[in-house]
């Protein structure tokens, strides 16, 4: 008859766990599986047009600037 042992731990090394909890050992061996808890923070998605009329672009963006008028001619 299998049943499972259900508890919370830390890795303390590849080879050592610390488990929050004792569990019962009647000498047989047993599987360990470890299940990473880690939870993913999800993003929300983005909408477009959320910064429309925030950036605002000169009339005269597409002009020569003075500082560099000397590399130009």
């Amino acid at each position: 008859m299998q049943h499972a042992i259900i508890t919370k731990g830390r890795l303390q090394s590849p080879r050592s766990i610390i488990l929050d909890e004792d569990i019962p050992y009647n000498g047989d061996s047993f599987e360990i599986i470890i299940i990473n808890n880690t939870a993913v923070k999800e993003r929300p998605s983005r909408k477009a047009g959320t910064l429309k009329g925030k950036i605002h672009i000169k009339d005269d963006f597409d002009e020569p600037l003075e500082d560099f008028r000397e590399y130009m001619e």
